[in-house]
Formats: structure tokens, C-alpha cells, sequence
């Protein structure tokens, strides 16, 4: 217990005698001596303040109960990291409601002398129902293509039937599609994990297949290089591999861009070094890639130069405007040898000089861009002000590249450097910028209290979208989370267009591309996900969302029905129509979203009206009956179930599961055990009714084996003075595996939450993996003061079902944001 005790006629105050920050945690008391014949007083003992949190549903909703000790004035609560409300009155609840997917709920009991905060709850809501809110504009729906996916950066499409997929740390993963139409479960293809840097926003950022690539296998990736140690330069490279049918084969690699690698391409010194791309700090790395109609890569690639502090100290950002070192900028080279080629502003001999290879400078970070016709649209991530979206004609002439400015400029306006007049001045170079006439923005918007980040997207041609927003260009903004339109007149000012979809749906969108359908496609990097843009005038339409089925009636009757059929006779004759029935694709009636596999009991035609009666052959049997959608699913044991009258089939991703007889006769036939990943699951259903009496079925999932436990525990709520931060993980699987089995198979992940205002945007920080406990070292270079720590840990049990732990939050001594915020 900490005390204070006043001498006799004299006063003080706490700030002056006891900081507050001594005194976290302690019962306090103060003592008056004894005075003028009064006799000395104690007060009654301050308690610390000191919270708990359940979180239970209720009715559709959900309410946060906190449960206090100690002296509490108010409790204020946060979904997500973003206060949800405040209680000044106990019992301290909050009665809320949130989107679905996974949430984090965590209070902060605020005392008269000090806060704390409670250990989080993870919370997870289904799906929303198809009529629900959600947040998209009328017409359009955001599909879940496939999940499961993680930290996806970029995409790429390879055919008709695949889509390769880019992970933050070094991953390549496979979406095919299958023979039924629907995408399968990602398939690892490539492990670059331990050549990736993936601290930050580096990683494995960008990817794009060859023109020729039906030919030639060719797919390209950028990276930042892990070099190994603990410094902050490093460098970047532009590689190739090769397809060779089923993976991306590792002994393919050819670098195309970043041959020289290390200090002799990192150092201050060495960074003009004739195909080097340097990388200070761990951010705006080499990103985005794509192909013009001559073939030509273009490579994306931000100044690479975000360190902790101020732009006005960021003195290497102006490598940005020197064409001699490849960083702000974006290349067009030859995919071959990785030269410059004719055409670009500078080429000059054989294109191996730096500046050869340079299409356009003084860009911050190029996260990415859009070949469209005879221009790419560049979408350049703003600093403190503004995004914008460039617009650069792919023919150049001969000279200075093209030029947008930064760091002398953000958007249109001069970025904050002091007096860059004064020759005195690092950044007196800006002068000269800022005279000679920079190349506008086509397009620029503010930032909000969420800062932004540009995800540049495609133009939506074609006749699939409505005309309100045909030829429009859809872009994202990851920090800002929405889909939104503009329309970019090459050569003249772009103006904004209807919104497609707001931070309720956008999902975070961090790579916009034409989907292998037609649709536009978006990758969320933390819903691990890819999405499909589609539109229609009738809803629900012929594609359920996720979580629904179409269901559909088949006719079995007929002169080829396989009813009417002769079969040699045997003990098993009689179930041979079955096996030999497969359901037609003509459909009768009218098909129909259902949320649940439920033919009830009938001897009629339920597909049948009074206007549309059954007047087949033989009305009320030989039918069929399917059902066939997508559900997302948690990653475990799953129990399938099935039960008609006759026949049925079940497949789950393609994969024949049920084909037999399905009444009561034969019990625990009907069920079987399927282990399945986390994601989004095909699930396709077919009855078939011949002449019996009556005609029933049904089929059910639930899952049977969890997930491992997974706790994560950090030391301390508050990050130490040295940045260290120390955590500790607990794993526990019903289903039997081992904690040493599990740790194997465990990764801890460090997130930094960029706070402009109430909102903020997420930077994946840094992972371990295969460890128990550790400490890792943190800091918030992405900016001081207003940013924390968010930790999070997942284990994979043996059967690939996964855990995921609540997070736990950690603030800096200066951080006060968030949940931070005492």
C-alpha cells in the first residue's frame, strides 16, 4: 500500500509529491497528523480499479458485461479497437450488434487515479442472411469466392480454371476450379518463407503470370529480401518461376530485377548500383506488377523509406526523384533480362542502367496500378493528406521521366518540409521539383479520421455492370475500408461516381483485378479471402450467397427413365435404378435459395401449381431433387448426415461423400466424418424418388471435433521502455494431439494499429512460429503516438482444423489511442 503523510499545518497535492505512474496498481491512503486538539485522520483505502469481461448473446444482438473491483468511475468499451461506448453507471454493459465475422471486444475501467484494461473476448457472428444489410449498393452482391487464405497480398489470373494467390510471408497458394463450377480450397504451390522479409507491410507483395503463360509456365513475384540480422536496409528483387502444371517449381527461380542484393546494394553509398532495389525500413517495398501489350513487366516499387520519424527526417524518400536508384518509382522492363527497354524516357545502350529501366518517378508508394490501353491508372498511397490516382501514358518521350512529385509533393500540394528555398536546406533539391512543373493527380481524395490507403482497381467495361457505373474505375481503400467509383477522362480531371460498397462489406481490399468470370474480383488481406463483385437486377437469382443452397427439381421420368429398366435379378437388383440415375440438368419448377437440405414428407409434386400441374407419366414420383451451394465453415470434424426415404448422394468440395440407400434401415451408414479447413465449402445434395409411397429427405453437418484451445498471454498491457514485449501461448486439442504437436504448428502474430482520429488501419508487424513463449521487440516507427500493439496466435491441429486465440492489446508509453487511451 502506498501512503502519504502531511506534517501538521501544511498541504499538498499528489502531482507534486506521488506521479501517478508510481502508484499503478497499489491501494492508496493518505494520513493527516494530528492538529490544533484534532485528532489525526486516515482515509479509507483507494482500491486499484480492476476488470473483467463476458460477453453473451441476446436476441440476434450481443451485451458486454464488465465486472469491476476497486474504485470505477466509468467503463469504456471497444469493438475492434474502436471505442463502441461508455458506461458511467454500474452494472457496466454495452448493447450492441456487429457484422458478421470475428471480433474482439475488450473495457477499460477508468478510476480516480488510474485505468486498466481487460483481457479481450473474441466473438464470431455468422454470416448474414441474404435479405440483411449489407452495406453494398442495391444490385450488387460481394460473394466469397474462397477463404482460408492468409495475409493474402495479390492475385493473379493464370486460365480459366486458376487463380494464383501471393501470401505476406513468402506463400504462393492455387484456387482451381473444379468440375462443378465452384473454386476449391487454396493449395500451397510455392514456399518462399524463408527468402521473404515480412516485417511490416514487406512480404511477398505482388505477383503476375506471362503473357504467354498457357506456353511458357512464367510467374513472376516481388519481395522484399530476408538478409538475416536485425539492421533496417536490406534489399528487393523481382523473380521468376516456372508452372509446370501442378506448383511453381523453387529450382526454376530467375531473378529479373535486384540481381545485386546486400550491403553493396543497401549502403547510402552503394544504392545507385546498376540493378538494385535498396529498402530502408520495412514498408512502401517493391509491389505491384503487371504486362503492357508489348510484353513489357512493369514493377511497381514505393520509396522505401518509412522509418520512425517525422517525413521532414526521412531524407532518403528523395531517392524518389533520382532515376539512378530504383525506389519511388515504376519500371517497365524486359521480362527476359530485366533491362530497361526502348521507349522509356531515359533508355539509352543496352537498358542495364538504372535509369533505363524507369517509366515514371516521384511516386510514395505504388501499391498498384492498371494497364488501360495506352495508360496505366496508378493508384499512389498518400502520406498525411491525400490518395490520389495518377494516370501515365505508356508512350513517353524522350527525357526526364515523368514526375509526381513526391516527397516535394503530396497530391498537388507541397508536403510539409520547412523552407526547401534555403541551400542550406536536405531538402533544398524540392525547390527546383516544385518549379519545373510535376505531373498532376487525375484524381485525389482525403483523408478521413481513418487516414487512407489507395488499393487502385480496374474499369468496369463490359455490359455485366448496369449502366450508372459502366467504364467507371472502381478502386478500394484499405484504411478507409470501402469500394467506391470515378470516372478518369485520360488527359482531364477525374470525378467521383456512385459508391459501390461501404466499410459494413468492402472487406478491406488490398488487390482489385478481372476475375477469370468476367467479375471484378478483391482480396481482403485480413479476412484471408477472395471476394467477387457481381450485379443483377433479380435477387436472389441463380447463385445463392454462402450459406444458402439452390434447390432444384429434376425429372426422372420417361422413356429412358432407368425405373422402367431390366436388371437380372439378385439380392441387390432393386437399388440398381438408383445407382444408374443421374440427375438431368433441365430443372421443372421454379429453382429457389434455401438455407437448410429439407424435403418434407409428400406423395405429390412439390415443384407443382395449379397453373403448372405435374401431368407426366407417372405425377408425384420419379423425381429428383438437388441442392447445391456454399457454406463457410470453421476449420474441424464435421458430421455429415443423411436421411431419405430412397437414394442419396452427398458431396462436400467435389468429393463423393454418400451414395447409397438413406432410409433408417441402415443407421450409421447415413453418417460420415469429414475433416475440413476453415473456409468456404462446397456442398452439393441430390434425392431420387422412384415409386414408392412417399418421399422425404434431408441432410445435416455439424462439426463434431473443435479446433485446439488456443490462449495467448502477454506479460503486460503495456509495451517496456527498451520495446521489448514478452508472450507466452497455451494450446490444448480435444481431439488428442499433443501441446509439443501443437507448438509445431503454433505462429504468434504481431499487429501495429495506425490511429488517425477514433479509426485506424492495421500494419501486420511481425510473426514467430513453433514457440512456446518468447519476446519480441516493437516499436511504432509507423507512427509515434498514435499506434499499439495487437497480438493474436492460431495452432493447426493434425487434422488441419485451426484456433484462434482472443488478441491481446499493448500500449505504448505515449500511445494514448484505442484502448490505450487512459
Amino acid at each position: 500500500m502506498a501512503s502519504l503523510t502531511l506534517p501538521a499545518g501544511t498541504s499538498t497535492t499528489f502531482p507534486a509529491v506521488l506521479p501517478a505512474s508510481e502508484v499503478r496498481g497499489q491501494e492508496l491512503r493518505v494520513h493527516l497528523s494530528a492538529y490544533d486538539g484534532l485528532d489525526p485522520i486516515a482515509t479509507a483505502v483507494l482500491q486499484p480499479p480492476r476488470v473483467s469481461l463476458l460477453v453473451r448473446p441476446e436476441q440476434g444482438a450481443y451485451t458486454a458485461v464488465a465486472q469491476t473491483e476497486g474504485q470505477v468511475d466509468a467503463v469504456r468499451f471497444f469493438v475492434d479497437g474502436v471505442v463502441a461506448g461508455v458506461d458511467a453507471v454500474p452494472p457496466w454493459e454495452l448493447d450492441a450488434s456487429w457484422g458478421s465475422g470475428r471480433h474482439d471486444v475488450v473495457a477499460r475501467a477508468v478510476g480516480p487515479v488510474e485505468s486498466v484494461l481487460s483481457r479481450a473476448v473474441d466473438v464470431v457472428v455468422p454470416v448474414g442472411a441474404v435479405d440483411s444489410d449489407t452495406g453494398v449498393a442495391a444490385g450488387f452482391r460481394l460473394e466469397t469466392v474462397q477463404s482460408g487464405l492468409v495475409l493474402p497480398t495479390s492475385a493473379a489470373v493464370a486460365g480459366p480454371d486458376l487463380v494464383l494467390v501471393s501470401e505476406k510471408d513468402g506463400g504462393v497458394q492455387a484456387i482451381s476450379r473444379e468440375e462443378g463450377g465452384e473454386w476449391a480450397l487454396p493449395r500451397e504451390v510455392l514456399d518462399l518463407r524463408d527468402l521473404v522479409f515480412d516485417e511490416a507491410d514487406s512480404g511477398l507483395n505482388g505477383i503476375a503470370v506471362d503473357p504467354g503463360f498457357a506456353e511458357n509456365g512464367y510467374t513472376y513475384l516481388s519481395h522484399a529480401v530476408d538478409e538475416g540480422g536485425d539492421g533496417d536496409r536490406r534489399s528487393q528483387q523481382v523473380v521468376r518461376y516456372r508452372w509446370d502444371g501442378t506448383r511453381l517449381d523453387p529450382a526454376s527461380r530467375h531473378v529479373v530485377v535486384g540481381s545485386v542484393t546486400g550491403p553493396d546494394c543497401h549502403d547510402r553509398d552503394r544504392v545507385r548500383t546498376p540493378d538494385c532495389i535498396p529498402l530502408y525500413g520495412a514498408a512502401h517495398t517493391v509491389g505491384d506488377l503487371a504486362f503492357d501489350a508489348a510484353g513489357n513487366l512493369l514493377v511497381g516499387v514505393g520509396d522505401s523509406a518509412l522509418v520512425p520519424v517525422p517525413l521532414k527526417d526521412r531524407h532518403e524518400t528523395l531517392w524518389s526523384q533520382d532515376p539512378e536508384v530504383l525506389v519511388g518509382k515504376i519500371l517497365r522492363v524486359d521480362p527476359r533480362t530485366g533491362h530497361g527497354v526502348p521507349g522509356n524516357p531515359m533508355y539509352a545502350g543496352d537498358g542495364s542502367a538504372n535509369s533505363s529501366r524507369v517509366l515514371v518517378m516521384g511516386l510514395r508508394n505504388p501499391f498498384r496500378f492498371v494497364v488501360d490501353g495506352d495508360h496505366l491508372v496508378v493508384g499512389d498511397v498518400g502520406e498525411e493528406a491525400y490518395e490520389e490516382i495518377d494516370i501515365v501514358h505508356l508512350d513517353q518521350p524522350a527525357g526526364p521521366p515523368a514526375n509526381y512529385g513526391w516527397p516535394c509533393l503530396e497530391g498537388s500540394g507541397p508536403s510539409p518540409l520547412g523552407d526547401v528555398s534555403d541551400p542550406g536546406s536536405p531538402w533544398h533539391a524540392c525547390a527546383s521539383v516544385r518549379a519545373s512543373g510535376t505531373e498532376a493527380p487525375a484524381y485525389a481524395y482525403a483523408h478521413t479520421s481513418e487516414g487512407g490507403s489507395i488499393t487502385a482497381g480496374v474499369p468496369m467495361t463490359g455490359n455485366r455492370y448496369p449502366p450508372a457505373v459502366r467504364d467507371l474505375f472502381l478502386y478500394g481503400d484499405y484504411s478507409q475500408n470501402h469500394l467506391r467509383t470515378v470516372s478518369l477522362p485520360h488527359g482531364g480531371e477525374g470525378n467521383p461516381g456512385p459508391p459501390i460498397a461501404e466499410s459494413r462489406a468492402a472487406g478491406g481490399p488490398v488487390k482489385i483485378f478481372e476475375g477469370p468470370d468476367g467479375w471484378v474480383w478483391s482480396i481482403s488481406i485480413y479476412a484471408g479471402a477472395l471476394q467477387r463483385l457481381t450485379w443483377s437486377a433479380d435477387t436472389p437469382g441463380d447463385v445463392c450467397a454462402v450459406g444458402q443452397l439452390r434447390r432444384a427439381y429434376h425429372d426422372l421420368d420417361g422413356p429412358d427413365s432407368t425405373f422402367d429398366r431390366d436388371y437380372p435379378d439378385g439380392p441387390w437388383s432393386w437399388l440398381q435404378p438408383y445407382s444408374d440415375t443421374h440427375l438431368p440438368t433441365a430443372t421443372m419448377g421454379s429453382t429457389e435459395c434455401v438455407s437448410e437440405v429439407r424435403l418434407e414428407p409428400t406423395s405429390g409434386s412439390p415443384w407443382a401449381t395449379d397453373d403448372a400441374p405435374d401431368v407426366r407419366d407417372h405425377p408425384g414420383d420419379r423425381f429428383g431433387v438437388s441442392w447445391r451451394g456454399r457454406v463457410e465453415l470453421e476449420g474441424g470434424t464435421y458430421r455429415f448426415a443423411v436421411r431419405g426415404s430412397e437414394w442419396m448422394r452427398l458431396r462436400v468440395d467435389d468429393e463423393l461423400v454418400h451414395d447409397f440407400y438413406s432410409n433408417d434401415f441402415w443407421t450409421d451408414a447415413r453418417h460420415h466424418d469429414v475433416v475440413l479447413q476453415a473456409g468456404v465449402h462446397s456442398v452439393g445434395v441430390e434425392y431420387l424418388h422412384g415409386d414408392q409411397d412417399l418421399a422425404y429427405a434431408s441432410a445435416t453437418w455439424e462439426r463434431i471435433g473443435v479446433p485446439p484451445e488456443v490462449v495467448l498471454v502477454t506479460g503486460r498491457t503495456e509495451v517496456a521502455p527498451d520495446g521489448s514485449l514478452s508472450w507466452e501461448v497455451g494450446v490444448r486439442d480435444a481431439d488428442g494431439d499433443s501441446e509439443a504437436e501443437l507448438l509445431e504448428r503454433t505462429r504468434v502474430v504481431a499487429e501495429f494499429l495506425h490511429y488517425n482520429g477514433v479509426g485506424f488501419h492495421v500494419h501486420p508487424y511481425r510473426q514467430v512460429s513453433g514457440a512456446r513463449s518468447g519476446t519480441m521487440h516493437v516499436d511504432d516507427g509507423h507512427g509515434a503516438g498514435s499506434g499499439l500493439i495487437r497480438l493474436w496466435a492460431e495452432s493447426v491441429d493434425g487434422s488441419g482444423a485451426t484456433g484462434r486465440s482472443a488478441p491481446s492489446y499493448a500500449c505504448f508509453s505515449d500511445g494514448d489511442v484505442g484502448p490505450c487511451a487512459d
